[in-house]
């Protein structure tokens, strides 16, 4: 018996699953949307993937100049989903 599995290539397999951005694109989303860079924070202190309404979310916080900054971004797209800038 002969297995016709066929196998997917990587770009139809991208298709499929969908991209992904990594820990440190969503950061530097983020980061584009509050204007500032890496260098000018205090600290990061999350950066993590969660699940909201059946989508792929990263949940990032960082605090800069007495400021505590909450986002989540959208981990296909890149888009901002949620934006917080409180004093801390």
């Amino acid at each position: 018996m002969t297995n016709n599995m066929n196998m997917l290539n990587d770009k139809e397999l991208e298709k499929v699953a969908g991209g992904t951005l990594t820990q440190d694109e969503a950061l530097s989303k983020a980061l584009e949307h509050a204007q500032l860079k890496k260098d000018q924070l205090d600290f990061v202190k999350k950066v993590e993937m969660d699940y909201e309404h059946g989508r792929k979310v990263y949940e990032i916080e960082f605090y800069q100049g007495g400021f505590e900054y909450e986002f989540n971004i959208d981990a296909e797209n890149g888009s901002v989903l949620k934006y917080k800038k409180d004093w801390d």
